[in-house]
């Protein structure tokens, strides 16, 4: 028998905001007592932070884990843009890129979304173009991220209980990325391993991470709409059959049978797959 879950426990406790360094810097007020522990209470000590662990570098953005005396958080600090993101109107928007995954940490947050809590954000003030150095600061979600806990958990083949648990999970995260995109989200990153998976009464519950490059609009469009689904479905591990994949894209569509519209789609998917398959990532 499945186990249930009780979806008051999925609602996004409030978290009042307070501002640090003059302003420079936005944080959760129920984390400050931390951050000033750890010293990330001002632009300046942010940025020049050397402790915690190098998880991640690449290209002027780096990436530390941080333990702190009650939370562990990744602090990811950008340094330096290109000519062609710094200057507005160039860019779209004329936030730095910390300020503006903090935002869609938030907007995500409130429309229902599992994201990492977002802690703290911060830039140095430029007057005529986009902030060149910034930070934000998030907690850690425990857990693996998608793909490990595909490849460990359905080992080889399935037996009935694991084939049971692996459609239990299609049929999750097909719902997961049909509700993304219904509400006009693109994640433009969504690999396996931005599906971090805590621990839940189920099989687990996947919070939704790396949101630098998350968009909203309505309709999003569909070439985005492909993007995110071949990323997915192209991050799978191998034990993850073709058929779950199709299992999966029927679950997404809201149809039972292979029709020609999902015989679309899968080309599509399958065209783009083949061309992320052939690309070398800029920052592996």
């Amino acid at each position: 028998m499945e186990a249930t879950r009780n979806p008051r426990q999925y609602l996004a406790k409030r978290r009042p905001i307070v501002e640090l360094d003059e302003g420079r810097i936005l944080a959760a007020a129920d984390d400050l007592e931390e951050l000033r522990e750890l010293g990330l209470d001002t632009v300046q000590a942010a940025m020049s932070y050397s402790g915690g662990e190098l998880v991640r570098e690449a290209g002027t953005r780096t990436t530390h884990r941080v333990i702190g005396p009650k939370s562990v958080f990744f602090l990811k600090r950008h340094r330096g843009l290109a000519i062609t993101e710094r200057y507005f109107p160039f860019r779209l928007s004329a936030s730095s890129p910390a300020r503006v995954e903090w935002d869609n940490h938030v907007i995500m947050r409130r429309s229902g979304f599992d994201v990492p809590d977002p802690v703290a954000c911060g830039e140095i003030s430029s007057h005529f173009s986009v902030p060149a150095e910034s930070f934000l600061v998030t907690r850690e979600v425990p857990g693996p991220n998608l793909h490990n806990l595909l490849r460990d958990r359905l080992p080889g083949e399935p037996g009935r209980r694991e084939a049971s648990l692996g459609h239990s999970i299609i049929r999750d995260l097909a719902g997961l990325v049909r509700r993304l995109h219904s509400s006009g989200f693109i994640h433009r990153d969504l690999y396996c391993a931005h599906l971090i998976v805590a621990d839940d009464p189920r099989w687990g519950r996947p919070y939704i991470v790396d949101l630098q490059r998350v968009d909203q609009r309505f309709p999003p469009r569909h070439r985005w709409l492909i993007k995110d689904l071949a990323a997915l479905l192209h991050s799978l591990p191998e034990n993850v059959s073709k058929t779950d994949s199709m299992r999966f894209l029927l679950s997404y569509l809201g149809k039972t049978r292979l029709d020609p519209l999902v015989k679309r789609w899968a080309q599509e998917i399958a065209a783009k797959q083949l061309r992320m398959a052939q690309h070398t990532p800029k920052h592996p």
